[in-house]
């Protein structure tokens, strides 16, 4: 017995020896790199990826099974872009366990991996098919009774084959993981779907032992970095969480994520979100419990937003897209912001309990609000009440909504609409079949309009459509408005306006009210007869240097869509056009008005327009034909100065002009046409055709120019072509015809200054009759006459100068120096006359007073000048006085010219003596 047990255990020493000098010739002889080419292949067959590993393997057997590797990348699929990496990877297999058919891994230690997950346009993620477990080659038994050429019946089906959940295999082989660490890593996220770009560096995780199945501790921080949005913040996100990939079921419980920093246009300040979470990506279902969300903090640095608070309440939150099912139970939302505009936003959504499910539906009200304070006012509060049914028949007695807007000029629009509805949540189809409600319109005057509107609303979500159709009595007529809406996450808007009868002035506001002028900001009535101080402007006011918003140009600056516009009748200003039709057609913060059609003024209008919301830029083409141009003038708000009927085509652009400045700063434009057969009022022509020699001096002095609405000159033909730019009306061609004389601007050197009311118009009058001159019995015919002249001041007060000396060889000039002369000679006589005299009256006693001085000799008496056209006193027989002179006497030479107002008869310059 002893001898046996001696050869046994000589036997085991000798197998452990062998044992032990196999393991050392194995370690020394194994090389693990060589099963990298292998690894790779599998790799490549079984998800058509590319693996590479740069690094060296390196393996150790004891005291555990142990691999290092460095240098390794996986592409996506078909692809050679990366999808992940690794700088170094180390990680170590317990041995025992492996007996069991259990892998036990000790620690898996990662540094640098970097993944790149990408989600497409149809939702789909690269690395799903990873995740994608192969069904287990089917079995099937050779049956004796068929020959192998034979058909065989179809084996049948798994009884369970009809379940739309993915089936995991059933497997002894465990996977147990001690726990798990990456340091450094980097997670790139770019979803095309929603237009997101992202990524967290600087990564950190840990675990606790991840058990398939099994919920672990993770815990993870980063830093949160975008693109699209803007992103710079911290993320630590902890709790217990279970995955189960197959699946597709992931919770986590306790969980606790906290963010701090710049995420889109907030700096969040602080970002807490709590609560137990279990999500079922594969049936898209969310199921939450204790949830609380909130964020606090101020705006992102050139958002405009100065502060955000948040918050979001869920004691019990249950949905299932695919039931569906919608269960609530205290759920609140609520928020409040405010802008650099001082502007303040509240919003508000809550309802103590509502349930949705297939088989009924009920709940208390669900209800919210929306609230904007600042320089506009607005308000609108929501109500859906009186839920039953089912989730696919979904019945709603009433959905409300009620609401004001009001600007700073105290026109307000109040509103408030309800209906019915009918709702499938399965195919996410909603209809509101019956609205009904009021718009009112209310002003600073206390007048108040009220409209009536019906419509309905339909929308597909699942189609992202809906449409909708609207019809209101506006001032005695209809009123419709119906289009429909694509693309809900960028809404493409397509609509038909039409009306019969509509005066805009009972619908929008006045132009004028809406200015931002000091005069928009007077004192109240009440503030002015307590005689209280207007208060000045703010000494820290910022400048304004963007475009005026509002919710209006925000909303249209959302949109993109076109529509068309067919009216029969507008009034605007005691305006009316007839027969208005546009295209129209908006674009993020432009509005394009095309193919504008009117009947207006007894003639007709086209054109286009462009508005430029974000930097309010408006830019406008239009065609005006056989117009009359006295009621176009009034339409303008334009002193109605001239009659006749015009064709011309007006060019105007305007943009955004800084604080304080006038918008004709920034003001361009251009008016080119012809006017036919009508007057100008304010001057008449026919005294300087009568004797233009009238209007001569020796200075060149200007006349007074007054305009007098009662005098009026006929036209035939009215041509021009004006520029503005900068606050200034250049005349580029300017030509009047009328039947004596022809008027004529001196081209791109008479110009109109409308900030200061000023002007300077240079050009020449060509008579288009003979002009017969008289002079001490001689008579003289010039067939065409043409006087330089130069127009100077303002409107209510200019000064016409003829411009003589260009004049001096032709027949008219000569006539007029013969003139001159004579004038001068006779001031010479009467001077040396009344020095004469007054020697003499120094030499003799003055006689005594006359009674009046009626009785006074004119010799006695400083000789008064002349009147215009009695050559000095001493005019020859025949010679035609000049008609309707300022005054009754004009300045001699080297005075001042008269200042007196022409009579009203002939608003005409002074001649000259």
């Amino acid at each position: 017995m002893k001898v046996w047990l001696k050869r046994i255990l000589i036997g085991l020493v000798v197998l452990m020896l062998f044992a032990f000098v196999g393991a050392a010739v194995f370690l020394l002889t194994f090389d693990p790199n060589a099963y990298k080419h292998k690894i790779e292949s599998i790799v490549q067959e079984r998800y058509n990826r590319t693996m590479v590993i740069e690094g060296d393997l390196e393996l150790s057997l004891f005291p555990r099974i142990g691999l290092s590797v460095r240098k390794i990348s996986l592409s996506e699929p078909n692809s050679t872009t990366t999808f992940a990496s690794i700088d170094s990877a180390r990680f170590a297999v317990a041995i025992w366990p492996l007996i069991s058919n259990r892998l036990v891994v000790d620690h898996v230690a990662v540094s640098g991996l970097k993944s790149w997950i990408v989600r497409d346009e149809k939702g789909t993620f690269n690395f799903e098919d990873l995740l994608t477990q192969d069904a287990p080659p089917a079995v099937v038994a050779e049956d004796p009774r068929f020959k192998s050429d034979e058909v065989r019946p179809a084996p049948a089906a798994a009884s369970d084959s009809n379940s739309v959940l993915p089936q995991p295999r059933k497997a002894d082989f465990k996977i147990d993981i001690a726990g798990l660490e990456v340091q450094n890593g980097a997670i790139f996220y770019k979803d095309r779907l929603n237009n997101l770009d992202m990524r967290l560096n600087k990564m950190a995780v840990n675990t606790g032992r991840v058990t398939f199945d099994q919920p672990f501790d993770v815990s993870v921080t980063g830093n949160l970095e975008g693109a699209r949005p803007v992103a710079n913040a911290s993320v630590n996100i902890q709790g217990l969480v279970k995955l189960d990939p197959v699946t597709k079921l992931y919770s986590a419980r306790n969980l606790e994520a906290n963010v701090k920093g710049v995420v889109g246009s907030v700096d969040v300040q602080t970002g807490t979100l709590t609560g137990d979470f279990q999500v079922d990506s594969f049936a898209h279902a969310l199921t939450g419990s204790g949830i609380d969300l909130t964020i606090a903090g101020k705006g992102a640095k050139g958002t405009g937003l100065r502060n955000l608070e948040m918050s979001l309440a869920a004691p019990k939150l249950n949905f299932d897209s695919t039931a569906p099912l919608l269960q609530m139970t205290n759920f609140a939302v609520k928020g409040t912001a405010s802008d650099e505009d001082d502007e303040s936003y509240e919003w508000v959504l809550n309802t103590p309990a509502l349930d949705i499910s297939p088989t009924g539906a009920g709940g208390r009200p669900l209800t919210g609000s929306v609230r904007i304070k600042g320089k506009e006012q607005f308000g609108v509060n929501f109500r859906m009440e009186g839920i039953s049914g089912t989730s696919d028949a979904l019945s709603v007695a009433q959905v409300k909504l009620d609401g004001v807007y009001a600007r700073a000029n105290n026109r307000a629009v109040n509103f408030n609409l309800s209906s019915p509805a009918k709702m499938d949540l399965a195919r996410r189809l909603v209809a509101l079949s019956a609205m009904s409600g009021n718009v009112v319109l209310k002003d600073a005057e206390t007048r108040e309009q009220t409209i009536p509107v019906i419509g309905t609303f339909s929308a597909d979500f699942l189609k992202s459509i809906a449409s909708f159709k609207a019809d209101a009595v506006i001032n005695s007529g209809k009123f419709s408005f119906d289009g429909n809406i694509s693309r809900f996450d960028e809404p493409y808007v397509h609509f038909a306006v039409g009306a019969d009868s509509v005066n805009l002035d009972e619908l929008i506001d006045n132009v004028s009210g809406a200015t931002t002028t000091a005069s928009a900001n007077a004192t109240p009535p009440a503030a002015e007869n307590a005689k209280a101080p207007a208060a000045p402007a703010a000494a820290d006011s910022k400048p304004t240097t963007t475009a005026v918003r509002n919710l209006v140009s925000d909303l249209m600056g959302s949109l993109i869509g076109s529509g068309t516009a067919s009216l029969k009748q507008i009034t605007y200003h005691g305006v009316v056009y007839n027969d208005v039709t546009a295209a129209l057609n908006f674009t993020r913060d432009q509005l394009g008005i095309t193919d504008i059609k009117s009947s207006i003024f007894d003639g007709q209008v086209q054109g286009d327009a462009l508005i430029n919301m974000k930097d309010d830029e408006v830019t406008t083409k239009l065609n005006f034909q056989d117009v009359s141009i006295e009621p176009l003038l009034k339409g303008l708000g334009v002193n109605p100065v001239m009659t006749g009927t015009g064709t011309f085509a007006l060019v105007f652009a305007s943009r955004n002009a800084p604080e304080g400045a006038s918008w004709l700063t920034n003001a361009t434009g251009s008016l080119e046409g012809e006017a036919r057969n009508g007057t100008i009022s304010g001057f008449d022509l026919t005294p300087v055709l009568a004797d233009p020699a009238a209007y001569a001096n020796n200075i060149e002095q200007a006349g007074a120019w007054k305009f007098d609405p009662a005098a009026k000159t006929p036209y035939s033909t009215l041509k021009t072509r004006l520029v503005l730019d900068k606050g200034e009306v250049h005349f580029a061609n300017f030509s009047l015809l009328t039947d004596p004389l022809l008027i004529q601007a001196d081209d791109n050197l008479a110009m109109y200054n409308l900030a200061n009311n000023q002007f300077s118009f240079p050009g020449k009058f060509v008579t288009r009759q003979p002009v017969t001159l008289n002079q001490d019995g001689l008579r003289l015919s010039i067939k065409q006459v043409t006087l330089p002249f130069e127009l100077t001041g303002s409107p209510d007060g200019a000064q016409l100068k003829v411009k003589w000396q260009r004049l001096n060889n032709s027949p008219l000039g000569q006539f007029v120096k013969q003139r001159k002369d004579k004038e001068a000679e006779a001031q010479k006589q009467a001077a040396e006359q009344a020095a004469a005299q007054q020697a003499v009256e120094s030499e003799t006693p003055a006689p005594p007073a006359p009674a009046s001085g009626a009785d006074q000799p004119a010799s006695g008496a400083t000789p008064a000048a002349p009147e215009a056209g009695t050559n000095g006193g001493n005019a020859a027989p025949g010679d035609a006085a000049p008609a309707a002179p300022a005054s009754s006497g004009a300045p001699a030479t080297g005075e001042k010219p008269a200042t007196e107002a022409a009579p009203a008869a002939a608003p005409t310059p002074a001649p000259a003596k």
